[in-house]
């Protein structure tokens, strides 16, 4: 009975580690302009991204779609004023509506972040 509630242990503390250790020591995003499921009076002109760690520009991409699914054209990412941050110029005009944006980033580590969340033009 001890040994199965010492491995049972044991497997948590793993467990809770390898947690800890995937928001901690990973690159994570930190800020988002414009935010998550924030609306906007005025269409953006760039989606800009902040993280935990600086981000490798060249491996840095965001993909921004309607609420049709449909991609949005938007430009190539660059870094910016700020070391931790990356932005992408939009293309063109958003017009009212809702839109999805899709990232991905990697830090000096190698290791490869990604993720999503929206946000909505007008009303």
């Amino acid at each position: 009975m001890k040994a199965n509630t010492k491995v049972a242990s044991t497997a948590l503390v793993v467990l809770s580690v390898s947690a800890l250790s995937a928001t901690v020591f990973h690159n994570h995003l930190t800020k988002s302009a414009p935010a998550a499921d924030e609306v906007v009076a005025k269409a953006p002109s760039q989606v800009r991204l902040w993280f935990s760690e600086r981000p490798e520009v060249a491996f840095s991409s965001v993909t921004l779609q309607g609420a049709d699914s449909a991609k949005i054209p938007v430009a190539k990412m660059h870094p910016t004023d700020d070391t931790l941050s990356v932005a992408s110029d939009l293309v063109a005009p958003l017009k009212d509506g809702k839109y999805s944006v899709t990232w991905r980033t990697a830090s000096k580590d190698g290791h490869a972040v990604k993720g999503k969340y929206n946000f909505t033009v007008g009303k």
